[in-house]
């Protein structure tokens, strides 16, 4: 567990355990709530970063782990939490209980309900990002993007892009990186790859097509690549890459174990000129994004079985409030939005002349953390 508070400074770490002690009494609490999914904890980590900043809130990640039973859908498991979380992950849920929970997708739902209930006396907001599979009267705020179809209705405010923040860089891990990559040319393409996630697909053979994309785009800009691969990439699809690329470049394999010093991830998007960046992701586009640099989309394959339908009107939208069926993620749609925006191409477009400036792109999230604030004043 971690627990930090918004000063004016920025953010700062306070203590270790299950409440604050001195002034944090008096301060709002956050928990957020960490399902193990990088992407999706960046974003509730992200998101209670900017609440904390603004009004000075004490954050409590809670990280949870789940039981089998976290597949009944969450209109089934309602507030049940015991049913899907286990005991260590149910043991660090006790009092003083928060004024806010932060939570992103579907399984941590019940935790979210469980713990409002708990509150009893005590009035206790949801909010929520993504995709809650669940009715959307059950929270105060959703948050989410393109490529989950929610119809903007009640609780529900789309925004351009998840919350994300750059990635905190020690001085010591950039210089250890630039000092790495000087020797290679200018421009530098960082190269940030995914991997396969229903409905997307990424095997070896699109792994190859990918290089070869890599390398068309170097012929036309010149410079070199630096290649960073993910978790979810895969062993056979990071070897195919890597065998269809050739030098001038530097190529991460992502594995287990590793220390996070020796992966490029972070520093890239502080060193890079532009980027290159897969389809799959929808916060590792966000982060490229709002580097302000060039940023081309590869469009990753999808199944032939995939379905696309919204729930902006008739009997999708009355049954997607209510939690009784909710749109397939499209990622599609998502970058479609951001290209229709100006903030990104599609790799062997012409890069777009006018980029949506960022006050415009963050006018939801704003407003959407200024309705929060208000929740939270005294």
């Amino acid at each position: 567990m971690r627990i930090w508070s918004g000063c004016s400074s920025g953010l700062e770490a306070i203590m270790v355990g299950n409440g604050a002690a001195g002034e944090g009494e008096k301060a709002p609490r956050i928990w957020a709530l960490l399902g193990g999914r990088a992407g999706d904890d960046a974003q509730v980590q992200a998101l209670a970063a900017m609440i904390a900043e603004r009004t000075g809130a004490i954050v409590t990640e809670k990280p949870l782990r789940y039981r089998l039973l976290r597949n009944l859908p969450n209109l089934l498991i309602g507030a049940a939490a015991p049913l899907v979380l286990t005991r260590e992950s149910m043991q660090q849920l006790a009092p003083p209980w928060p004024d806010l929970i932060i939570g992103v997708g579907r399984r941590s739902v019940p935790a979210g309900l469980w713990i409002r209930r708990m509150a009893r006396t005590r009035p206790v907001r949801l909010v929520w990002l993504g995709r809650p599979r669940a009715p959307l009267a059950w929270f105060d705020m959703v948050l989410t993007t393109a490529q989950y179809g929610l119809p903007e209705e009640g609780p529900v405010i789309l925004l351009d892009l998840p919350p994300a923040r750059a990635p905190a860089v020690e001085d010591a891990y950039l210089a250890r990186w630039r000092a790495r990559l000087a020797d290679l040319p200018r421009p530098l393409t960082a190269v940030l790859v995914g991997g396969a996630r229903w409905p997307v697909l990424f095997d070896a053979d699109d792994a190859q097509r990918l290089g070869r994309a890599v390398l068309a785009e170097r012929e036309r800009t010149g410079g070199a690549w630096v290649v960073s691969c993910s978790p979810r990439t895969g062993i056979r699809q990071a070897r195919a890459l890597h065998e269809a690329l050739k030098k001038p470049g530097y190529f991460y394999f992502w594995r287990d174990g590793r220390r996070p010093e020796d992966n490029p991830h972070r520093a890239l998007l502080a060193l890079a000129d532009r980027f290159i960046v897969t389809s799959d992701s929808a916060s590792m586009i966000a982060e490229a994004v709002r580097t302000g640099k060039p940023l081309c989309l590869w469009p990753m394959r999808e199944s032939r079985l995939a379905l696309h339908w919204s729930a902006n009107a008739g009997l999708a939208r009355w049954l997607a409030v209510r939690g009784l069926l909710t749109p397939p993620r499209n990622m599609r749609a998502f970058c479609d939005r951001l290209r229709t925006q100006g903030l990104v191409s599609f790799i062997g477009e012409a890069e777009p002349e006018d980029r949506l400036c960022a006050e415009l792109r963050e006018k939801a999230l704003d407003a959407a953390l200024a309705r929060i604030e208000r929740w939270l004043s005294p």
